[in-house]
């Protein structure tokens, strides 16, 4: 759950970070909306040489007509992925909102190298925009689906909480995918498992629906969950479930670590995507 201090002083904050391109400031849409749903204050991170005056700064960040009486901005020098984190972390921020692609824009990669080590390294949950695909999100964007594939495991458990209540927060309702594993591949300890007729899932698939849901959405009784099930390949049975249903975002529960062949859900749900994702790391 998103614990909160107990005041009437305290407002949430969402951190858009920008670097001058058009890119990335193609997510500020999507932070505003954000922003404005979890009536937070809206804080925009920007990492130059030297602090710049706000009129110059807007231009500089192609942010076009904005309120500024509703924006904060930052203007810390350093490493930029070091001064993300640590406003993140001054501000108790509820989500980081970022392009997945800045200045140097390379569509060839998942995202760009300061996206990357920024949802690498962050504990709050970062929303990843892809700058290039249509109906990128505007100010008056309203999620009103999120997509969560659970895998059923204690580790998804234990950070899908925070994202549901994120989920209720923006207005939006909760498909939880589950999407079954092969034999061929290893299974988490205390995970569960789908139903053990894969091929005639109305044999049991009532019981174990009931079941999934007591253990991993109980301590939600206010959100609207539906629960699906599906076999395949999880990248796969996303993209297709989230184009299907017309869902407004995808929700990831990961481990962190983009080396390699690691984080292949995540990498391919990135780099096909065709609306925001939602990305909570698993400390």
């Amino acid at each position: 759950m998103i614990n909160h201090p107990d005041n009437g002083n305290y407002q949430r904050a969402i951190i858009i970070p920008l670097d001058g391109s058009r890119t990335a400031a193609r997510a500020f849409g999507a932070a505003e909306a954000v922003a404005r749903l979890l009536e937070a204050s809206l804080h925009v991170v920007y990492v130059g040489k030297e602090p710049q005056p706000e009129e110059q700064l807007l231009r500089l960040l192609n942010l076009g007509q904005v309120n500024t009486k509703k924006i904060i901005f930052h203007q810390p020098t350093g490493q930029i992925v070091n001064a993300i984190l640590e406003l993140g972390t001054s501000l108790d921020a509820s989500m980081i909102v970022m392009s997945s692609h800045g200045r140097t824009h390379d569509a060839g990669l998942v995202a760009g190298s300061v996206t990357m080590n920024v949802i690498q390294q962050c504990d709050i949950p970062v929303m990843v925009v892809r700058p290039l695909r249509q109906g990128t999100p505007d100010r008056d964007w309203q999620p009103g689906r999120m997509l969560i594939p659970h895998d059923g495991s204690p580790v998804t458990a234990s950070e899908v909480d925070q994202v549901f209540s994120l989920a209720q927060m923006m207005g939006a309702d909760i498909d939880v995918l589950h999407v079954a594993v092969s034999a061929r591949q290893p299974v988490e300890a205390g995970a569960f498992t789908g139903p053990r007729y894969l091929d005639r899932p109305h044999y049991d698939w009532s019981g174990w629906a009931d079941e999934f849901m007591r253990r991993f959405a109980a301590r939600q009784p206010e959100a609207n969950i539906r629960l699906v099930y599906r076999t395949g390949g999880t990248v796969a049975e996303t993209l297709a479930f989230a184009r299907e249903q017309h869902e407004d975002m995808i929700a990831l529960i990961w481990r962190g670590q983009m080396a390699g062949e690691r984080a292949a859900t995540v990498k391919g749900i990135l780099r096909q995507t065709e609306v925001p994702v939602l990305l909570k790391r698993i400390k």
